[in-house]
């Protein structure tokens, strides 16, 4: 993963793909006796609704609120 071996945390963006990827396992693993929370480069309701899709019960949404602000919690909440 690019950037990976630079000091600092990796957030946002970077980690969308893999992260919702990890999702769908996780998801097919517990086949529902757990709840998933989906984090990892949630900037839009399109990636909010990927990682439903994937499987998370709930998303977290940190790298795309620090860019974005409140107007992307809205839009994500109106349009999911």
């Amino acid at each position: 993963m690019k950037n990976c071996d630079q000091t600092g945390g990796l957030s946002g963006r970077p980690l969308q793909l893999k992260s919702t990827e990890i999702i769908r396992r996780l998801s097919l693993e517990l086949n529902g006796r757990l709840p998933i929370i989906g984090v990892g480069g949630i900037d839009s309701v399109i990636a909010a609704r990927e990682k439903i899709a994937a499987g998370a019960s709930l998303v977290q949404i940190y790298s795309g609120f620090i860019f974005k602000g409140p107007p992307l919690i809205k839009e994500i909440v109106t349009h999911i």
